[in-house]
């Protein structure tokens, strides 16, 4: 603790992110005295601001910290698997509060509000990952469920375990959401031919399928507002 107080205060008096903040109000902060409130302590050789600033550089700013996983390679130093967890719980509420904000918006039948949704928690992943927005018979959210995570070519899109997940939560319907981690959301043929037999599985159990939405980096594609081009 000491060490950690030592190398905040290593700033002239009035002028350490604490201080800032306890002067002019938590605004006032920059962006890398912010992330210095949070991860607290530098290096012998590095201040905690110098790192903080290298960090911002590193993630290309703030939305970067969407994804600290960007970091997992880094040289940063300082940052290391104590801190890597501070940002990514900084990142995991920084999702949870868009998603709550927008929760009252949100219509399950249209897929531009689902888009505006759950566009933060898929456009930073770099790895393709596949949910199921679970409904009721009111086509209202139940909860989201993450079924698979892949690579960046490699699809884990698994109509046994999407059935499995829907059918032991009660569910009446699903929407069938997954991102391309290349930005592009336009559906390969793959993608097309598992969206069918999903479809038509859902179809014979009396579990439909009420859309698959792709997320790109910053545009989704619906199949239900695209059928007469995926048939």
């Amino acid at each position: 603790m000491l060490m950690n107080r030592m190398r905040m205060k290593s700033l002239p008096a009035g002028e350490t992110p604490d201080e800032k903040a306890g002067n002019y109000g938590i605004s006032a902060l920059s962006n890398a005295e912010l992330l210095a409130v949070i991860l607290r302590s530098g290096t012998k050789d590095a201040s905690i601001m110098h790192t903080c600033y290298l960090l911002l550089q590193s993630l290309h700013g703030l939305t970067g910290l969407l994804n600290p996983e960007n970091l997992l390679h880094s040289d940063i130093p300082g940052i290391g698997k104590v801190k890597l967890l501070q940002l990514s719980a900084v990142a995991e509420l920084s999702k949870r509060l868009s998603e709550e904000k927008s929760a009252y918006r949100l219509n399950c039948g249209d897929p531009e509000s689902v888009y505006s949704y759950y566009k933060d928690r898929f456009r930073y992943l770099l790895q393709e990952e596949v949910r199921i927005l679970l409904l009721d018979s009111q086509m209202k959210r139940i909860r989201d469920v993450l079924v698979n995570r892949g690579t960046l070519n490699r699809s884990l899109i698994s109509p046994k375990d999407i059935f499995r997940l829907a059918v032991s939560a009660g569910a009446a319907a699903f929407v069938l959401m997954h991102n391309h981690p290349s930005g592009d959301p336009f559906p390969s043929k793959e993608d097309i031919r598992i969206t069918k037999k999903i479809r038509e599985l859902g179809d014979m159990m009396e579990l439909p399928m009420v859309d698959h939405i792709i997320f790109g980096q910053d545009s989704y594609y619906s199949f239900s507002e695209n059928e007469n081009t995926t048939q």
